[in-house]
């Protein structure tokens, strides 16, 4: 069985070719190709864990996944886990990999791909509330679909606002951080904002004028009793993006719009149907992605991460 560790998946594959990757996992999950049951989501106090299966006609996985906010005060990774990828026809174990990393950039691939297909091709600045480790990924990726030239980004801390800088730097040295004390600033300053926050409540205000003809991405907080984006968001956009269909139930940036009839259920469409051309949207206005995340973009990283360490030798292998 293959090992791959947070510092062997980093190098594998291109930001493009983690996009493209995940683009086809939206493909396969229109197409109906693959089963994705329903993960499994404990919360256990303050702590979240997550098992995420899912089925292709070469392979399987199963993603376990810890989130345990707490770590924070320890200098520890929040989320944490492991990605197990099995041969589907013989059922035996391939490969174990860091989930952490695997998870933080397909997540970027998610968000980069609401870019790209949600907003004018000429965008060259972005938003960023939440500049963790995913913000960071966020970052990285958008500038993977966009000529971006400034991040205006919400500063928490000066201290945070130096990691993600020196971690944007490696890849995108030329683009300038504009640390920002708050949102609307930032609103005022560039047309597509994205959340990446654990927050439970919105991080923007709930004011159309400065939300209208805006592109919003969230792609973090992920639990029904919690909702990043305003309102007026979804009653500007009029529609909903979301990466799956399981985000209807798991996140209230899906469930709070619908019960209150902001949106009505044809109004929630996955992005899927963007890049399979069955649904077109008008990128000039208002238009906003939820992002919850799904196992089958899981699987088809942990594929694609195996098949490529496999052929350059990468990765340790350990008797199983």
């Amino acid at each position: 069985m293959l090992v791959l560790n947070d510092n062997e998946i980093s190098g594998l594959l291109s930001s493009e070719e983690v996009i493209a990757t995940v683009e086809a996992a939206l493909v396969a999950n229109e197409q109906n190709s693959c089963v994705v049951p329903k993960r499994m989501h404990i919360d256990w106090g303050e702590n979240t864990f997550l098992s995420m299966p899912s089925f292709s006609d070469t392979y399987f996985g199963t993603k376990l996944v810890s989130v345990v906010p707490a770590n924070r005060s320890q200098q520890l990774a929040v989320t944490n886990g492991a990605m197990l990828l099995n041969d589907a026809s013989t059922g035996f174990p391939l490969a174990i990999m860091n989930a952490a990393k695997l998870t933080a950039l397909r997540t970027g691939a998610l968000g980069a791909i609401g870019i790209k297909y949600m907003t004018p091709p000429d965008i060259d600045s972005i938003g960023l509330i939440g500049c963790g480790v995913q913000g960071i990924q966020q970052a990285i990726f958008a500038t993977a679909v966009r000529p971006v030239k400034k991040i205006y980004c919400l500063q928490r801390s000066a201290a945070g606002m130096t990691t993600f800088t020196a971690a944007l730097r490696r890849y995108s040295p030329s683009v300038q951080i504009v640390p920002c004390n708050d949102v609307i600033t930032i609103l005022q300053q560039t047309d597509v904002i994205i959340a990446a926050s654990r927050s439970a409540t919105p991080v923007l205000p709930d004011d159309a004028s400065l939300l209208e003809n805006k592109h919003f991405i969230s792609i973090g907080s992920y639990k029904p009793d919690m909702q990043e984006l305003p309102d007026h968001v979804f009653r500007l956009s009029g529609k909903l993006a979301i990466d799956s269909v399981f985000a209807k139930v798991e996140t209230g940036d899906i469930i709070n719009p619908l019960r209150k009839g902001i949106l009505q259920e044809e109004d929630v469409f996955t992005i899927g149907k963007l890049l399979t051309g069955e649904v077109k949207i008008d990128v000039t206005r208002t238009t906003a992605y939820k992002s919850a995340g799904m196992a089958l973009f899981d699987l088809f990283m942990a594929k694609a991460l195996y098949e490529t360490a496999k052929a350059r030798d990468i990765g340790t292998n350990i008797p199983f």
